[in-house]
Formats: C-alpha cells, sequence, structure tokens
C-alpha cells in the first residue's frame, strides 16, 4: 500500500433517535452547543485514493452533503440494526456518481437481515427495475480482509447477544455497538494509538457499554486517544469531558484525525 497515512472522519457518534431525539425536552436535546447535535452513527476512513465507508445510517444523505463525499469505494456493515444500515438506499448516488458497483463487507448475521429487508436489492427474482443502489455482499469471518485498499482487522464484539463487527486498520480501532468485549478480541485490539468506542450513557444499559465499562476499557489498551460513539442525550458534551481522564473524550460529528496504516 503506498498511502501510509488515512483520515478519519466521525459522520455521525449518535444513538439510535440521534441527539436530539424527537419530542426531547432534556437539557442537552435543547442544547446550543453543536457538539450536543448527534447523528446516527458512521464513519468515513479515507486516503487520496480510497474511501471506505463503516455502515450506512439513515442520516447518510446529509452526513454526504455535510463532508463533501462524491464516492464510497466499499462499505463495512457492523451489524444489521436499522441506524446502521437504513441509509443504504442513499448508495445509488454513488454508484451514478462512480458508474460502478459497490462491494459491502458483513458478518454472515448482518448479510442474512441486509438481504430479507432489502429485498428489492439483494433478491435473485426481484422484478424491480427502479433506480436501486447496485451493491455485491462479502462475508467477512475472522480473517485479516482486503476493502477499499485498506487491510483490516474484523473484531468480534457483543450486543447483548448480536455478533457486532468492530474494525481495525493500522493503529486504530472503531468499536460501535457493544455490551462487552470477549477477551480474544481486546488482544486484537492491544498496541491501539487512537480508539473510537461506544459508551452510551452512565446508567446500565443491556447492550450498550457506560461511560465507567468504556473508561475501564480505554485504560486497559492505553491508547493515545480514546472517543466515545454512541452516545444519547443523557451525555451533555463538555460536562462529560471535563470528567474524563485526559486521554479520553466524547467524539463529535465532524471529528477529524490521522491514522497510522
Amino acid at each position: 500500500m503506498i498511502n501510509k497515512i488515512a483520515k478519519v472522519i466521525v459522520l455521525g457518534c449518535g444513538t439510535s433517535t440521534g441527539v436530539p431525539a424527537i419530542g426531547c425536552d432534556d437539557p442537552v436535546c435543547l442544547s446550543d452547543n453543536p457538539r450536543n447535535k448527534r447523528l446516527r452513527p458512521s464513519i468515513v476512513i479515507q486516503t487520496d485514493v480510497s474511501t471506505l465507508l463503516v455502515d450506512t445510517s439513515p442520516d447518510l444523505r446529509q452526513q454526504a452533503l455535510e463532508h463533501n463525499l462524491k464516492k464510497i469505494d466499499a462499505v463495512i456493515y457492523t451489524h444489521f440494526h436499522a441506524d446502521h444500515t437504513f441509509g443504504i438506499d442513499d448508495l445509488r448516488v454513488f454508484n451514478m456518481i462512480m458508474k460502478k458497483t459497490i462491494p459491502c463487507y458483513a458478518y454472515d448475521n448482518t448479510l442474512k437481515v441486509l438481504r430479507q429487508n432489502f429485498e428489492y436489492i439483494f433478491g435473485e427474482n426481484n422484478q424491480h427495475k427502479g433506480f436501486k443502489p447496485r451493491l455485491t455482499l462479502n462475508q467477512i469471518n475472522d480473517e485479516l480482509f482486503e476493502a477499499a485498499n485498506f487491510s483490516i482487522i474484523p473484531i468480534e464484539l457483543d450486543h447483548a447477544g448480536t455478533k457486532v463487527m468492530g474494525i481495525r486498520i493500522g493503529d486504530f480501532v472503531y468499536a460501535t455497538d457493544c455490551s462487552s468485549i470477549p477477551q480474544s478480541s481486546l488482544e486484537k485490539m492491544k498496541g491501539v494509538k487512537t480508539l473510537i468506542i461506544d459508551a452510551l450513557r452512565h446508567r446500565p444499559h443491556p447492550s450498550h457499554l457506560t461511560v465507567d465499562q468504556a473508561v475501564e476499557i480505554s485504560e486497559f489498551l492505553s491508547p493515545e486517544k480514546t472517543y466515545f460513539t454512541h452516545t444519547n442525550y443523557e451525555l451533555e458534551y463538555e460536562e462529560t469531558n471535563r470528567n474524563l481522564p485526559n486521554n479520553i473524550k466524547m467524539a463529535y460529528d465532524g471529528l477529524c484525525f490521522e491514522i497510522n496504516l
């Protein structure tokens, strides 16, 4: 690989409802601070020649316009939940711009649900002739794989019984939507310099890490920087950061940093 440096952009770091949530009158939902406004979770990883999208959130159109995205060379799906997949139809515009099919990569459980939920895209016998995305589905197991010119180590995460794919690219790990991380997966994360990890709120939740749990994992891995994602309206950006260790911060929409490949 020619490029040794890549750029990560956080397109969204909110929970499944986004922040503010519909009808929410919590102070964070009403906040004027732009870092308390969070779209559904997604990131892009870019070099001069390649753009890798992780998840197609329902806010993909808005995210793409905000960050002037004009190409997506591949998509990784961490899992099949709506807040990570329901923007899939917006990929058709990138097909049109690039004039090529986009490969998508996911675990087997996610591929199964994608085929069910989006039969009009992936069904073998469907008769839909409209303007639909042109995508291929590629099953990922435990082995290193290549996507959009990136070498990617899949990292299995547990999301209350749902198998979720975290990813490691160089010295960067992205681990959204998890309630626990198996020891074997923590081994794959050792030596990471920048970590983005799920930290929904302070109170316990059956399918997400709490702030304290995410801090504990960060302290075990000792990255230079840790950012919290999939955060809900109970976490105010400035207040939460004041109470975190110096190397740990909440992510925010538009956060951008470089990683070593």
